[in-house]
């Protein structure tokens, strides 16, 4: 039996991709590949697949505010009910609406205003306007003991992220943020 192919997506250039929960399954892949990168420093590449899937998980994270506010107008009421402003169903509307939607939820949900924070980075390289409390970093650390490929000596590449006084390992941050996604939708 031949299986007939999706629906294309109404929507121009995402490829297949047309709702919110798309991104959030995206978000979802994300970290899972993010996890399952990690690993030893092999053949010193000069950009270990972790680097990068760590800033998609970020975007990712992040931009499904994007995809959730233009969804629908049904679901702009209810974002801007639940995160507690007013916004005007309007072409100008929907736009002011999308920021202070973003802001709610960056104050909501540090874990997201710290994907806000390393996606914007990531994206424009240098910011003039940056939370100086939030740090993201690439730390490579010497393996002390054996455990499965790493010997003693190997470099150990650690993805952590500081908020203030608080440093997390990046993933934690990013099931954190995934975490506020999935509960509301």
């Amino acid at each position: 039996k031949r299986m007939q192919p999706p629906t294309p997506s109404p929507i121009e250039n995402v490829f297949a991709m047309s709702e919110p929960h798309h991104m959030l399954s995206k978000l979802l892949w994300e970290i899972d590949g993010l996890m399952q990168s990690q690993s030893v420093w092999v053949d010193n590449e000069t950009f270990p697949t972790p680097i990068f899937r760590a800033w998609n998980a970020a975007v990712t994270a992040w931009h499904i505010s994007d995809w959730l506010w233009a969804s629908n107008a049904q679901t702009r009421a209810k974002m801007a009910t639940v995160h507690g402003f007013v916004y005007e169903e309007t072409a100008t509307g929907i736009r002011r609406g999308l920021e202070k939607f973003q802001e709610a939820v960056a104050i909501r949900e540090r874990s997201l205003f710290i994907c806000r924070e390393i996606a914007n980075g990531s994206k424009h390289m240098r910011r003039t306007k940056s939370d100086p409390d939030v740090k993201a970093k690439a730390v490579w650390r010497e393996a002390i003991a054996r455990v499965g490929r790493v010997v003693p000596g190997d470099l150990v590449l650690s993805l952590e992220i500081t908020d203030g006084e608080t440093t997390k390992d990046a993933v934690r941050w990013f099931i954190d943020g995934f975490g506020y996604w999935e509960n509301l939708f």
